[in-house]
């Protein structure tokens, strides 16, 4: 149904709408064509679910500990979501409305926009926390939207509460990129005095724009379980494995399945990779006559204490028998813990080889290292790299993402906590990261997002060497080597008081700051090579060769997102690519039309880049290099020099080359 349907748009006036409401809620009389079909339906259902017309506020908003399992629940929409709230935030404050993250449900995750609006907004109870579904508050749009799934706008008089009516709202819904399922709710609010009526375009744009994310966090997702659970698929050959993800939809299976489930009396196509095979409790969806899912068969995918999605083991029916083959869960299979050795960081330029030679005189010493890069660089791998190498190799890795986490859940994430510590604790209790590291390494990235309450605490431990989980008064020793990483300038969190100065000192005892890949692009060939390699070997298929094309538009991109947005890009490029070469035309829209910056091909660069070069050997690699960026046009490589083109010709006659020579030079490895 399209948005200018007359169901969803009429010109009504909010006065006209009011004296329809006021003879509904009296009387129980609606006449159609009175008012908007979309508002009149929502006012049906909300009178029949017994909501009070007289309200002037939700009637449920969540306690903190069941509003903290939802925020652990919905983590990937969050994250998809909070760029794309936070970009949006100046147009929200400049136009005084607020936008809202809502779960299925209709509960708000997550708040941005104009601070006024924002504190007006708890009047009402219009915050995090708060349900907002039709059921608990009436006519609105986030309750509204969920309920008729298409982008909907409800104005003043139009909700069905009377002590809401001084808002306008407008919503879209969020689905999920596989099962286009409904996952949640985008909404933008403000009083209808400063209300931007422009509103529900921006918030369709919005959810646009989470939806994409969600896509990109799904493949990085998938490429981590893929790349965690590969070993397992040559060595079963016997069984049917399936690989899910966290939301039991199918990422792999072997050719084995399809006739292990049939045998089972069940009907799955394992080229439907939108099916969901387990629900959130690791229960069957697919439903046959016998029980055919043993529990047994389920193994989780961990990767350094964190759950990337499960493996389903069926072993064969008996071929005589027609009994299962039943294994026991012990040896059903193992998933390995994927070390990581400074031999698996892939390039060759100077910057990065001198990176890892420092890490590696690093790896030895038992002290604390500060691992300083971009998103995306390789900070983690890096950490992996260095435990690999240290005296700590043969004790674990555990790695905590400090980054979105809440005061409560990253004390008990760390610390540990006992049992009945606060409402939701663990039965048993639970140990911590610090705890679980002990003899190894413990790897806290994004550090610098670490609450001050909890720097302090940590602290402690640093200089005590003992911790008291949650809930505990004894201590307990425990003795790890600390490997942090931040993308942020700690020294000047320190400075504004955002980062505890004795902890920023305590921790980066020595640093390690990762390259940027556009300071190393003679690598990108290097890893394209690498990564179209390992995705073929995950998926089990002839590895693409890459166009000389492929590479030089690569070349060109700026990498915001570094390495990992490379492999990123080389996924996407072999699932558009329907032949066995990757050329350009596989590679987004955005990279078809790149141009060079002007001052990027410098002499530093090619110093950085190359190691004891003589001074003509550098100038020629420039002046190379220069006439590559411009196509050829000596004219151009003349200006981005600085010297007049008769001053180019002698140069290029010194060196002995032309254009065509420069064209076709490769370079220096």
């Amino acid at each position: 149904m399209a948005i200018t349907n007359t169901y969803f748009s009429s010109n009504f006036t909010p006065r006209q709408v009011d004296k329809v409401w006021d003879k509904y809620v009296n009387s129980g009389v609606l006449l159609e064509g009175s008012i908007r079909g979309v508002i009149g339906d929502s006012w049906v259902r909300c009178n029949e679910a017994g909501v009070d017309p007289a309200s002037s506020r939700t009637r449920i908003c969540l306690k903190s500990n069941i509003y903290q399992s939802l925020l652990d629940e919905n983590t990937q929409l969050i994250e998809a979501a909070k760029p794309v709230m936070e970009h949006a935030s100046q147009l929200l404050a400049e136009s005084g409305s607020m936008m809202i993250l809502a779960d299925k449900d209709g509960v708000c995750l997550h708040v941005e926009g104009d601070r006024r609006t924002v504190e007006d907004g708890y009047e009402i109870d219009l915050c995090k926390g708060a349900n907002w579904s039709e059921y608990a508050a009436g006519t609105n749009a986030i309750g509204t939207v969920l309920s008729v799934k298409k982008p909907v706008k409800v104005n003043t008089t139009e909700h069905f509460c009377e002590g809401i009516k001084s808002w306008s709202c407008a919503a879209m819904v969020i689905r999920d990129p596989g099962t286009k399922e409904i996952i949640g709710a985008l909404d933008v609010s403000g009083l209808t005095s400063s209300f931007n009526h422009h509103a529900l375009a921006l918030v369709v744009e919005a959810a646009g724009r989470i939806e994409s994310s969600l896509v990109k966090l799904r493949l990085e997702q998938s490429n981590r379980l893929l790349d965690s659970a590969v070993s397992l698929f040559p060595s079963r050959s016997n069984d049917a494995l399936i690989l899910l993800d966290n939301n039991g939809t199918l990422i792999k299976a072997n050719g084995n399945v399809s006739s292990y489930l049939a045998a089972r009396g069940i009907d799955f196509n394992t080229d439907n990779h939108t099916t969901k095979l387990l629900d959130e409790n690791c229960r069957p969806i697919l439903k046959s006559e016998d029980n055919w899912l043993d529990s047994n068969w389920i193994q989780p995918v961990m990767e350094n204490g964190e759950k990337l999605g499960s493996v389903i083991c069926i072993p064969p029916i008996h071929r005589h028998t027609g009994i299962n083959d039943h294994k026991s869960k012990s040896s059903c299979f193992s998933l390995s813990t994927n070390k990581v050795f400074f031999e698996d960081i892939i390039g060759s330029t100077m910057t990065l080889r001198k990176t890892i030679e420092k890490a590696k005189n690093l790896a030895i010493s038992p002290v604390p290292v500060l691992i300083h890069g971009e998103t995306g660089v390789g900070k983690e791998m890096f950490a992996k790299a260095i435990h690999s190498a240290s005296k700590n190799r043969n004790g674990s890795l555990i790695v905590l993402n400090c980054g979105g986490l809440s005061h409560e859940l990253i004390a008990s994430e760390l610390f540990g906590h006992a049992e009945d510590a606060f409402t939701g604790a663990a039965q048993g209790g639970k140990i911590g990261k610090i705890e679980a590291a002990d003899g190894g390494t413990l790897f806290l990235d994004e550090i610098g997002a670490m609450p001050l309450e909890i720097q302090t605490n940590f602290l402690r431990f640093l200089q005590e060497g003992e911790i008291c989980r949650l809930g505990e008064n004894h201590q307990r020793k425990v003795n790890c080597r600390i490997v942090a990483a931040t993308n942020r300038d700690l020294s000047h969190d320190v400075k504004v008081g955002l980062f505890r100065k004795d902890l920023y000192y305590r921790i980066s005892v020595v640093s390690l700051k990762i390259p940027v890949l556009r300071e190393r692009k003679n690598d990108i060939a290097e890893l394209a090579r690498y990564f179209t390699k390992k995705i073929a070997e995950r998926d089990e298929m002839k590895p693409k060769s890459i166009s000389d094309e492929f590479i030089a538009t690569l070349m060109k991109h700026d990498w915001p997102g570094n390495v990992r947005e490379l492999r990123n890009i080389i996924e996407s490029a072999i699932l558009m690519c329907s032949k066995n070469t990757l050329t350009a035309a596989h590679l987004p829209e955005e990279f078809q039309h790149q141009t060079v910056d002007d001052g990027q091909i410098t002499l530093d660069n090619i110093l950085n880049e190359q190691e004891n070069l003589k001074l003509d050997d550098a100038e020629r690699l420039v002046i190379v290099s220069t006439i590559k960026a411009t196509n050829g046009n000596l004219t151009k490589t003349a200006r981005r020099l600085g010297i007049a083109k008769s001053t180019l010709y002698l140069k290029l006659k010194k060196y002995n080359l032309d254009r065509d020579a420069a064209m076709s030079t490769k370079p220096a490895s």
